[in-house]
């Protein structure tokens, strides 16, 4: 299990639940990226995982609205 598995799944069900701007989700996960980067630019641990989670096929990102939503589309088993 991965070490980003529990953020991912809070990142996730506030995306499910309409808190789905960047600058939202930054916000609402505040304390928890405290505990991964000590560094002043703590918006880069929702940045990485939002673009891991993007990759996995999990989320995608609508331009036009600029927001973040669970993807869809369920992939075939082959």
């Amino acid at each position: 299990m991965s070490k980003y598995a529990e953020y991912d799944s809070n990142l996730l069900s506030l995306i499910k639940g309409g808190c789905n701007t960047f600058d939202a989700l930054v916000m609402r996960l505040a304390d928890a990226n405290k505990q991964f980067d000590q560094s002043a630019d703590r918006w880069r641990v929702t940045d990485r995982r939002l673009q891991a989670l993007r990759r996995a096929g999990k989320i995608v990102f609508n331009r036009s609205r600029k927001s973040w939503y669970l993807n869809q589309v369920q992939e075939v088993p082959q």
